[in-house]
């Protein structure tokens, strides 16, 4: 039996990508038993353009909801606790479903163990350095397991821009915890459905076109925010264990007394590696323009496979990204770090 699907969307101030979401969800075969949007006290037209679309919408039942209470985490379980299908389908304002993308989500359900299934994340046609730098970076589909059992600092986490969850589950687990304001709430409700013993399947083909941050400043505050989250994550599912990315490499010990992330490849720690060479020999000041160059050429290769016109100078402008992003997100860890007790460097 195909279980009823309610589609859950928390939404703020979002006129600029509502469009395209909204033309997305009206595409869907099948469409859902219902869509529940939850207006987290949007300031623009969002309210008038939710309400357009449930007046014109005859295809599905739409609700519309108006949530005070600030943050993602609140606006979805307010959602939650309005759905009533059998599967509670989160997505956001910024994101554009593949009309097959139900279809694809569903078919897992059909294994009882299965707590919820996560999609695959693509990007829209990125417009300017900003957004192709964060097309390329942000939010990747992960690699290896499809089916998952437990949440690692590295794997079996996945966002709530494309994940559906049984409902019955949401609501013995308590739903999003509402002390998260934004980010690491979805890691979190996916490290508590593994505690119960359900797993998570990871469904490439049910795809989500995220559209991306357009601006620097937005998109280093996102950054931020994700590296103060895993300090979050790691003082509430990781009471012990050692994490350390390497260049091209990886170390777990999980035995290892204290918890401990350290991200020592993030393109950031390695400039200020190379930085601090040169100071202390000066010839080795040459280590960071060569690294520069090396940093170019792989925006250039990427660009490249992915079909992406980007000049020699927007090129330049991607490696200003990663540097600032990788920056943003060290900020981030090492703030989260000192405010929740846990290393995560």
């Amino acid at each position: 039996m195909t279980p009823r699907l309610s589609v859950v969307i928390p939404v703020l101030n979002a006129a600029r990508t509502l469009p395209r979401t909204l033309a997305a969800l009206g595409a869907l075969t099948p469409a859902p038993d219902e869509i529940v949007f939850v207006d987290n006290g949007s300031t623009d037209d969002t309210r008038v353009r939710l309400d357009a679309f449930a007046g014109s919408t005859t295809a599905t039942k739409v609700i519309v909801l108006a949530e005070p209470r600030r943050g993602a985490s609140t606006a979805r379980n307010t959602g939650a606790r309005a759905a009533t299908g059998d599967v509670v389908v989160f997505t956001d304002a910024d994101c554009c479903p593949h009309p097959g993308w139900l279809a694809a989500l569903v078919v897992a359900f059909a294994d009882a163990s299965v707590g919820a299934v996560a999609g695959r994340l693509a990007a829209t046609t990125p417009h300017g350095v900003v957004e192709t730098f964060s097309s390329l970076f942000t939010l990747q589909a992960p690699a290896g397991l499809v089916r998952h059992t437990r949440w690692t600092p590295w794997t079996g986490g996945f966002p709530t821009a494309n994940l559906a969850v049984r409902r019955a589950l949401l609501g013995r687990l308590g739903g999003f915890d509402e002390s998260v304001v934004i980010y690491g709430e979805d890691y979190d409700l996916c490290a508590r459905l593994y505690a119960t013993g359900a797993t998570i399947v990871y469904a490439p083909a049910a795809v989500v076109e995220h559209q991306h941050r357009v601006a620097l400043r937005p998109m280093l505050r996102q950054a931020f925010g994700f590296g103060r989250s895993h300090a979050w994550l790691m003082r509430h599912h990781v009471p012990r264990g050692l994490w350390l990315d390497l260049p091209r490499a990886g170390v777990v010990r999980e035995t290892f007394p204290v918890p401990l992330w350290i991200d020592a490849a993030s393109p950031d720690k390695k400039a200020l590696a190379l930085l601090l060479l040169g100071v202390a020999w000066r010839p080795l000041w040459l280590l960071l323009p060569l690294y520069g160059g090396w940093l170019w050429w792989d925006m250039t290769r990427r660009t490249r496979a992915r079909d992406l016109p980007v000049s020699w100078l927007g090129r330049w402008g991607l490696v200003g990204c990663l540097l600032a992003k990788a920056a943003a997100m060290t900020t981030g860890r090492w703030w989260g770090s000192l405010r929740y007790g846990r290393a995560c460097l």
